[in-house]
């Protein structure tokens, strides 16, 4: 309101001001710029000034005594206004709205653009919010103390219905009776308490672990740690899950505040009254819309070309084999800009290798890249994926897109090796695998190195006999860790407990 009521009296002030006659200021010559000034009447150079008592020049207490003047006039006109308003019976705070309300600078529609776009992206990450320990947390609704509240008394009273139906279906005397409670029971906790089967089968663990000795206890423990460790993992790296994902930005595009800077005044001007396009959302419809259209425009010319290769031989056969490649590279092309890939969060990306591949032409020489990375998260999880491309950075990109699809578990031996010697052979290569002592580091090549420490591999020995070409040598590598057996594996194979040699003595 007093920034209102400022606003309003500045603009008072300046028709006053508008009003009045010049030489009521009185202005002098030097109070105004050289380019100002009129080439006829010269400044005049005051060789002495007159002071008062307080240190100040006498034009100067004028010029404050109208200043002043003329802000008591706007106070005695605004209040002469509310007085003949409130006679009238309209209320001065409507007016003072209609004053706010007002957009004296068209800026109005890019804002509300800038926040329908800042509402889509907060939308879409709320929910996957996560508290955290800082002080702005405390200002959320979610987390004061009425909802925590309320989500307290509202899973008491679905924990109490649960119990009331669990109850029913014990006390149940006939089996059409049992089946629909049980089938009842079944749709609540699907709805209301999902609870994932592995938690199921870890709580039958620690029931049977409570009433267990001896060699069967030791059992149990074993596979209840197994079980709590893979379920970390699983949750900690679930594909289903969005928060594990992050996506891939193939460009970087500029703020709002860039994009006015970086315009020219019309384009500036246009930005402001929201002039340009009408709606973004409308505008991205009619792109995808044509976008669309020409897929399946593609697509049906590579069905056609793909039946008539069905009775096409020789010569002919070839010819169509290159254009329907030409339309699949082209419809490739067209998918790829509105493609949204994803990456897990918490791997690593390593280049294993980049080849260059060059076909000669009469038109001249073609290169292609083919890039070869490995992923990984230190932890277990570790993949790889190879790409081609018609440049180098759009191959590592493509290799980089399709490593989170291709990821592989592997049972590390006390988090830091592997449990045995192991030997696997892909095409002409050939690898070794030594568990190694603590601390010994690892011994192997350079891409094997690189796996072997995405996978959490610390001490680890290896030889490579054959051909060194780094896919066959990655291939051979996931093949024999695959192939590793875990003493979970060996005691279901054998049905057998397996324990530590030092324990048996």
């Amino acid at each position: 309101m007093a920034a209102t009521a400022f606003t309003r009296s500045r603009s008072a002030w300046s028709r006053l001001l508008s009003l009045r006659s010049l030489p009521l200021l009185s202005p002098h010559p030097h109070l105004f710029p050289p380019h100002l000034n009129q080439p006829s009447s010269p400044p005049r150079l005051h060789n002495h000034r007159h002071f008062s008592a307080r240190g100040k020049p006498d034009d100067e207490l004028s010029a404050d005594g109208v200043v002043q003047g003329l802000l008591a006039e706007v106070e005695r006109e605004k209040r002469r206004e509310k007085e003949e308003k409130g006679r009238a019976g309209a209320s001065v705070e409507e007016e003072d709205e209609g004053d706010e309300e007002e957009d004296y600078m068209g800026v109005g529609p890019l804002i509300e653009k800038l926040e329908k776009q800042s509402a889509r992206e907060t939308d879409s990450m709320e929910e996957f919010w996560e508290p955290t320990d800082s002080d702005s947390d405390e200002d959320d609704e979610r987390y004061s103390a009425e909802e925590i509240e309320r989500r307290v008394d509202e899973f008491d009273r679905k924990s109490k219905h649960h119990g009331e139906l669990l109850r029913s279906f014990a006390e149940a005397e006939t089996l059409d009776e049992a089946h629909n409670l049980m089938m009842k029971i079944e749709k609540f906790e699907e709805k209301h308490l999902k609870l994932p089967l592995e938690y199921r089968v870890i709580g039958d663990l620690m029931n049977r672990l409570e009433e267990s000795t001896g060699k069967e206890r030791f059992v149990l423990l074993q596979k209840l740690n197994r079980a709590l460790r893979m379920m970390e993992i699983k949750e900690a790296y679930d594909p289903n899950n969005p928060a594990n994902f992050g996506i891939i930005q193939h460009q970087q595009v500029d703020t709002p505040e860039d994009i006015v800077d970086n315009a020219g005044f019309q384009q500036q001007k246009q930005i402001i009254q929201g002039e340009g396009e009408a709606d973004d959302d409308e505008f991205d419809k009619e792109k995808d819309d044509e976008l669309m259209k020409k897929v399946n425009a593609i697509e049906k010319k590579i069905e056609e070309k793909l039946t008539l290769l069905d009775h096409t031989f020789g010569k002919k056969g070839r010819v169509l084999e290159e254009e329907i490649k030409e339309l699949v590279e082209e419809r490739n092309l067209l998918t790829e800009s509105k493609r949204r890939p994803l990456y897990r969060k918490g791997f690593d990306v390593k280049v294993i290798d980049v080849n260059r591949t060059c076909k000669v032409t009469k038109g001249g020489q073609l290169a292609k890249f083919s890039a070869l990375l490995a992923t990984g998260n230190y932890n277990g999880v570790v993949g790889f994926a190879r790409a081609k491309g018609p440049t180098a950075k759009i191959a590592i990109q493509r290799a980089y897109e399709k490593c989170f699809q291709n990821l592989h578990y592997m049972e590390r031996y006390e988090e830091h090796t592997i449990a045995h010697a192991i030997q696997a052979q892909y095409e002409k290569t050939k690898i070794y695998l030594w568990p190694g002592p603590l601390r010994s580091g690892m011994s192997a090549g350079r891409t094997v190195e690189t796996v072997l420490y995405l996978a959490g591999f610390s001490n680890v020995k290896s030889k490579i006999i054959g051909s060194r070409n780094p896919l066959n040598v990655i291939k051979a590598l996931f093949k024999a860790l695959n192939a590793i057996e875990t003493p979970k594996d060996v005691q279901e194979k054998f049905g057998r407990t397996v324990v530590e040699s030092y324990l048996m003595h």
